[in-house]
């Protein structure tokens, strides 16, 4: 019997429990969501059942306590951030706007992708260092400028090799924008097709991060500067074209 009690985590023991039943446990989990992750997805992937919070909404009693450490360790939180966040005294206090975003909140959704050196594609007889990008795998959320509030399509990457050096040494980390407006000289990261039959039309083999030289219907001609090369590839083979954002971008 003890043992059972040790696996349950009693909301009765929250400070305020006529706060802590389903609902409010619920809305204190959403509180701690990062606003791109589907709670769906949030369950299934922390390894609880996939409709934990659909479920928790009607319970008034307890859950498991290695189920909630399981969705909350998923996002980087422990029970101490539920109780911080039922502690916090409501506000009544007006905010005063002042000019530009240093007010601004700062939210730690972003998602960082997972990076790996890939093998080197030729081109015109020189070899061009490739980054195998997993888009489905996200191995950390950080904290998104204030800027980028609300632009769900920004997200991060650390930098494989040493092909863009000395603008971006090896392991640097790049903030990275799908579907913004593109000029010549802009850092790029450039997601080809497959060249086989697994081409969706949605799923990218590599990715090619490079400064953007040119860009035309028929082809993308791009600038990598260990070892120094201008190259062009064509469209055909391009699924898209995102932008490496700079400090310019967030002022």
């Amino acid at each position: 019997m003890l043992e059972t009690q040790m696996h349950l985590w009693e909301i009765s023991n929250m400070p305020d429990k006529d706060i802590s039943k389903g609902q409010r446990l619920y809305d204190q989990l959403m509180a701690l969501k990062p606003a791109n992750l589907p709670a769906t997805r949030w369950a299934e992937e922390a390894g609880v059942n996939r409709g934990f919070f659909t479920n928790l909404k009607g319970k008034g009693g307890s859950i498991r306590s290695d189920n909630l450490s399981k969705v909350l360790a998923y996002i980087g939180k422990t029970e101490a951030d539920l109780v911080a966040i039922q502690e916090r005294p409501a506000s009544n206090a007006q905010p005063i706007e002042f000019e530009g975003a240093s007010l601004a909140q700062v939210r730690n959704d972003m998602p960082v992708f997972g990076t790996a050196l890939g093998a080197e594609k030729v081109v015109d007889g020189a070899s061009i260092e490739q980054t195998m990008l997993n888009s489905a795998e996200i191995i950390e959320f950080r904290k998104r400028p204030p800027i980028s509030n609300g632009i769900e399509r920004v997200y991060g990457l650390y930098v494989q090799g040493e092909s863009m050096y000395p603008a971006h040494r090896d392991g640097a980390f790049l903030f990275c924008q799908w579907d913004s407006p593109l000029r010549s000289d802009d850092d790029v990261v450039v997601y080809l097709r497959p060249i086989d039959d697994s081409d969706d039309g949605m799923t990218a083999r590599s990715v090619l991060v490079k400064r953007l030289v040119r860009r035309t219907a028929q082809y993308v001609e791009l600038e990598q500067y260990r070892p120094a090369k201008v190259f062009r590839i064509p469209m055909s083979e391009v699924l898209r074209i995102d932008k490496v954002l700079t400090n310019d971008d967030f002022v």
